[in-house]
């Protein structure tokens, strides 16, 4: 997950970008937290215990999400017109 940056104007157009960016960063603060609890992540076997198979896969959902955060990102900035569609 790449580090992004907020314009007020990117807000004006697109408030819910600022809720991602937070989410974001809650993201790779849980995927550093997992990994640094459970170094052993990149070598689990068959033998391996739950708790780490667990943090593996919250590891890799999260960068799942990380990843549909992007392309609606990408979304919004290929759209045209979303700012004479808001209310305000």
């Amino acid at each position: 997950m790449k580090r992004f940056s907020l314009t007020a104007q990117q807000l004006a157009t697109a408030p819910e970008l600022a809720v991602l960016a937070v989410l974001e960063v809650a993201l790779r603060a849980a995927i550093l937290a997992l990994v640094a609890a459970w170094p052993e992540l990149n070598d689990l076997d068959d033998d391996s215990l739950d708790e780490p198979r667990a943090a593996l896969h919250l590891v890799e959902r999260a960068r799942d999400l990380g990843a549909a955060v992007n392309r609606y990102r990408l979304a919004l900035a290929t759209a045209d017109g979303r700012q004479d569609d808001l209310p305000f």
